[in-house]
This record gives structure tokens, sequence and C-alpha cells, in this order.
């Protein structure tokens, strides 16, 4: 008959065992794999069970413990999660797909117990987080990106704070998009238009709005013979390579920057983004421009080059401001010219938005004229405008109309065919479009 005990204790005691009996299962990686047959010998030695286990369930929990992620890993890899947000070692939530938030039943043991399991996690990455580093980025393979926050950021009762964000950009495509009511195929077409014929633009919005979802399926439609040059950090978003029968079809280049505590090692996407034009690339993709690498992806786009990006701001005029202010931490020049470098290098800023019923929408698509004096003038090209906005049995009901204000300026019309837009193609885009309710 079996010794019936607590999970935590029993757990302590195999870790001991394990450490002072099998030590290099613990620490050699190549001897990791050996570590379920010592933790089923302990558990067959000493009769230990855990009430609601099985013995198979008790050695599967063990060792997810000791090697894997304790009670993150059934859900780190899942297609159908976006978001793992750790509040505190008691409180874990779950963001899916759909939007849907769900608070875990389960917790770690103690704030310990989560500080342990996160450090697991960053280890994939080399990053270290301690009370002297208390903040740390990592990822693991997969593209899972992972933020962590420990003591004294945070409370030394709640042990550590971490959101870690599972990316799924390729499962998303044009298709997904207009089917799902984001945007209309015109609004699709426009923007596959100026990507194709040499108009930068950047997409705004905030975290898990969507921005470098449609920015991943955008970058689809460019031709296979174009070549991509992407910059990224981190983890990598976006997934472009296309294969057909073993081989790579389209011209991609893929590159991640490299922090490095040493700064003479250290690779920065503003690096990435000079080397990236001695690689006479088609369309350079910089992931998302949050540093200094504002100024040299705006130097890029005024010298010629397509530059697609995303940026954390609202809408268009917020979009430029964000990117002048980058700008400034590398050539603080006068205010007004950066904003209008700005608004000059990417003349169209796409507005994405998650609302309230977890829909995400195109909310505009604008376009940024120069003035002859240097101000800017905006004008709405696609809108999403809301219709109706309630709450119905508890949850949002939200309805609107996909339309299209204005059409595009007399520059960018001359930009585009100078391209080489076709003139039908362009055309099709100079008449106001009727409205697409969703």
């Amino acid at each position: 008959m079996g010794k019936d005990i607590k999970f935590v204790p029993l757990l302590q005691m195999v870790q001991e065992y394990i450490s002072q009996n099998y030590s290099a299962a613990l620490s050699d990686k190549r001897k990791i794999g050996q570590l379920r047959s010592y933790i089923d010998k302990y558990l067959s030695d000493t009769g230990y069970t855990v009430e609601g286990y099985t013995s198979e369930q008790l050695s599967k929990k063990l060792y997810s413990e000791m090697a894997e992620y304790s009670i993150l890993t059934p859900f780190l890899g899942k297609d159908s999660i976006e978001e793992i947000n750790v509040n505190g070692w008691d409180d874990i939530s779950v963001t899916y797909n759909s939007g849907h938030m769900q608070k875990l039943s389960e917790h770690f043991y103690s704030p310990q117990h989560a500080v342990d399991i996160v450090k697991r996690l960053l280890h994939h990455s080399g990053m270290i987080i301690d009370n002297a580093t208390p903040m740390a980025q990592g990822h693991l393979p997969g593209n899972t990106r992972i933020t962590a926050l420990k003591e004294p950021v945070v409370d030394a009762e709640r042990g550590i704070s971490v959101s870690i964000r599972l990316l799924h950009p390729s499962k998303i495509n044009m298709a997904h998009i207009v089917n799902g009511g984001t945007a209309t195929q015109r609004m699709i077409d426009f923007l596959c238009m100026c990507l194709r014929y040499g108009v930068s633009f950047v997409i705004a919005g905030a975290t898990s709005s969507g921005k470098t979802t449609l920015l991943n399926a955008l970058l689809a439609s460019i031709p296979n013979q174009k070549r991509i040059f992407t910059i990224e950090t981190g983890s990598r978003e976006l997934s472009l390579l296309s294969v057909k029968e073993g081989k790579i079809v389209n011209n991609v280049v893929h590159t991640l920057s490299r922090p490095s505590e040493n700064p003479s090692y250290d690779i920065s996407q503003e690096d990435l983004v000079v080397a990236s034009l001695r690689f006479n690339p088609d369309v350079v993709v910089v992931g998302e421009m949050r540093d200094t690498e504002a100024y040299s992806a705006v130097e890029a786009s005024l010298t010629g080059h397509t530059v697609v990006s995303t940026v954390h701001a609202n809408a268009a005029d917020a979009a430029h401001m964000r990117l002048a202010l980058l700008c400034q931490k590398r050539f603080p020049i006068n205010f007004q010219t950066s904003l209008m470098q700005a608004g000059q290098a990417f003349p169209i800023v796409v507005y994405a938005h998650k609302l309230e019923d977890n829909s995400r929408k195109i909310m505009d698509i604008s376009e940024c004229v120069i003035l002859p004096n240097g101000d800017r003038e905006y004008h709405t090209l696609f809108r999403y405008h809301i219709t109706r906005n309630d709450i119905v049995k508890g949850k949002y009901k939200i309805e609107g109309v996909f339309e299209q204000p204005e059409i595009m300026s007399d520059r960018l019309k001359a930009k585009l065919m100078q391209f080489g837009v076709p003139q039908d193609l362009l055309d099709s885009f100079l008449t106001k479009g009727g409205g697409v309710s969703w």
C-alpha cells in the first residue's frame, strides 16, 4: 500500500534524491532524458503516492517541475493561446486567440517557486533575472517572447510578474483578415499596391492589436523575385519563407538583433537597418520601431527604399509624433523638421485596434501630405465607423461600417505611377468605394 504525501514535500525529496545520486541528469542536457526513469525508481522504492494522481501522472508532474516549466508547460506552444500572464505566483491567466481570458485554478507553490521556473524559461535565451537585474526579456524556441519582472520592481510577496506571448503569425493570411472583418478586400488591395510599388507605410496600434499579424499577411503578397530583408529583436514574429516541393521559392533574409552587455558586441536593430541597404533590398521590414532604429528607417525611406514597420501609437498624427520622438534620440534636430521627415518617410499610416468585443479592426488608413510650409495634412482614405456600441447580456455588441471618405492625393498618385503601378489598378482607387458593414 502506498504512503500518501503532499506533492510539494515529495517534490523537494525527489529533487534532493536526484541531486545527491544523479546530479548530471539535472545539469547535463544530454542526460535530461534519463531523469524520468530516476523519478520512477524513487517512487517505486519509497512507495510514495499523492492523492488524486496515478503513478504515471505523478511521475509526469514531477518531471515537469524538474525539467520543464511546472504548471505553464501544458500551455506553452499551444496554437490556440496568444498570451500567458503571471501577475504573481498565485495569479495566472491565459488569453486565447479568440480574445477570451481565463484565470487558471492552478498556481505556483510559492513566490520562490515562480521565480525558479521563470529563470528556467529565460535560460533558453541566455538571460538572467535576479535582484541585481530584476527585469529581463527572452524567448523560447517556436517564437515565444518572455518579459519578466521580479523584486524590487514588483512586491516581494508576489514573487515575479511575467508576460509570455505565443506568436502565431503564419496562420493568418489576407483571406482570414477580410473574412474575419478586420478590413475589407479593397483596403487590403490598397496596402498591397503601396507595398508592391514603393510606398513606405507604418502600422500603428497597441499591443495585441494585430499589427504584426497584418504586416505578415501583407508581405506575403510581394512577388517571389523581390528581395525582402526583415529586422526584428528578441524573437522572430515574421515568417515569410515560401517553400514548394522542398525548395525556397521567394527571396527573403530574416535577421534578429543581438543585445549584449558588452557594447562592442551589441548588434542593434539600427545596425541591421544600415546593413540591410547593402543587400539591395526591395523591401526593408523593421518588425517594430522602438528606439534609434527609427532614425535609420526614416533615412532609408527618404533615400528611396521601401520600408514598412510597426509602432506603438494611435492613429496617424500620433504615429508620426512617436517616430519623430524616436528619431530625436539619435539626431536631435528641430522637432518640427523631425515630424515633417517622419511624414515624408511614411506617408501612409495604418491604425489597428482591438475593440472591447475582442475583434480587431483596421480603424483607419490615412495619408499624410506635406504642405509647402512643412505642415502635415492628413486625409482619411479608409476608416471603420462604429454605429453601435452596447452591452447586451454582459457582452459587448459592436457594429460598424467600413468607409472610404477620401481618395489619395495627386502626389501619392504620381509616385505610384512613377513606380509602375498598372493604370487600371490605380484607377480603381480613384473613386470612393461604398460602405461595407461589419
